[in-house]
C-alpha cells in the first residue's frame, strides 16, 4: 500500500488537474473489494489507480470507485481522531 501511495501521489504532482484519492476497487465475479488510493482529474473524471492495474490481470471485471467528498471528509474525520488519540497517549506515558 505504501508503495501505490508514492506512486499516486508522484502522479499527482507531476499531471496537473489530478487529485488524490481514496477508493475501492471491486470485483462482483470474484466477490472482492479492496480500499486503493488512485488519481482522478478534477475536471473530466478519468481515473489512474496502479493496483487496479495489477487486480484486473486476475479479476477483469474489476472497477475503481473513488470516495466522494462526504466519504472522504468521514474517513479524514476519523483518521484525525485515530493520530490524535494515539498522540493523547504517548504523551500521557
Amino acid at each position: 500500500m505504501t508503495n501505490s501511495i508514492y506512486q499516486v501521489f508522484k502522479f499527482v504532482s507531476n499531471h496537473q488537474g489530478f487529485r488524490a484519492s481514496l477508493g475501492v476497487i471491486s470485483s462482483q465475479r470474484n466477490s472482492k473489494s479492496v480500499l486503493a488510493w488512485g488519481a482522478i482529474h478534477k475536471e473530466n473524471g478519468k481515473t489512474w489507480v496502479p493496483e487496479l492495474e495489477k487486480i484486473l490481470v486476475s479479476c477483469p471485471d474489476a472497477q475503481w470507485t473513488p470516495m466522494n467528498q462526504k466519504q472522504s471528509s468521514l474517513f479524514d474525520q476519523a483518521y484525525e481522531r485515530e493520530v490524535n488519540s494515539g498522540q493523547e497517549w504517548l504523551l500521557s506515558i
